[in-house]
């Protein structure tokens, strides 16, 4: 979402800031966001092997691997749990009182439910599917019948989405850029290198839907941009 702040951000640069979290958000969901297993799959040039780097090399850069590196500030757990202590802070900055009522009603079966297994991701707990970008609507609908408070319990959802971004995938970003500086990779050296024929239309096609998601091109007949919900 763009500031509403008109005079911080030009129409052109909320819709830059909007098209990057579309494109964030999509490749999340689709688990590609470009850690070094998918920049050494896609034979990205000086890319030499998909092992973890902030980690010391101990394991390949997976998605997975990525949401809980020993070099994260905090587990995954602990980020859920002061993301709803912050997000209480934030409705006080903004005079919501009576939605701080609400979100103390329901702080402690959030934290309950986010740590239940996964019904759709095999040995993993809730708080995946919020990395994900998935909201399961019959857990979290069913903690009460009010929309008003169902709208604060989805609030408060999006912000922990947001935290889990905020405080492991951006530093993770930071940090890569500074390791590949170190040993003398800049950004413009991180160009993908011709590949096999098969390997180069997967490539596309792939590229083109998240291309045309971000974009806006026919977006409600080729992915639905809100949070996937089952």
């Amino acid at each position: 979402m763009c500031d509403s702040n008109r005079t911080t951000f030009s129409k052109r640069q909320c819709s830059i800031e909007d098209t990057r979290e579309r494109s964030y958000r999509i490749k999340n969901l689709l688990k590609e966001l470009p850690t070094y297993e998918i920049l050494f799959k896609r034979d990205v040039n000086c890319i030499e092997d998909n092992l973890c780097m902030r980690c010391g090399k101990k394991e390949s850069e997976t998605w997975d691997h990525m949401w809980i590196c020993e070099d994260n500030e905090a587990t995954l757990d602990k980020i859920a749990r002061e993301s709803i202590r912050k997000f209480e802070e934030y409705l006080k900055d903004n005079d919501r009182i009576e939605d701080i009522s609400i979100l103390r009603d329901h702080n402690v079966n959030i934290i309950t439910i986010l740590e239940e297994p996964s019904n759709i991701l095999l040995r993993k707990c809730r708080i995946w599917e919020i990395l994900r970008g998935v909201f399961i609507n019959d857990r979290f609908n069913k903690l009460t019948n009010i929309k008003g408070e169902r709208y604060i319990i989805k609030e408060c959802w999006n912000f922990i989405y947001n935290e889990f971004k905020n405080r492991i995938w951006q530093p993770r970003c930071d940090e890569i850029a500074r390791l590949e500086q170190i040993i003398g990779i800049q950004k413009q050296d991180l160009k993908r290198k011709r590949k096999q024929e098969l390997n180069e239309e997967e490539d596309i096609t792939r590229d083109r839907l998240i291309g045309s998601i971000t974009d806006g091109i026919n977006i409600e007949y080729i992915w639905d941009l809100t949070t996937k919900t089952f």
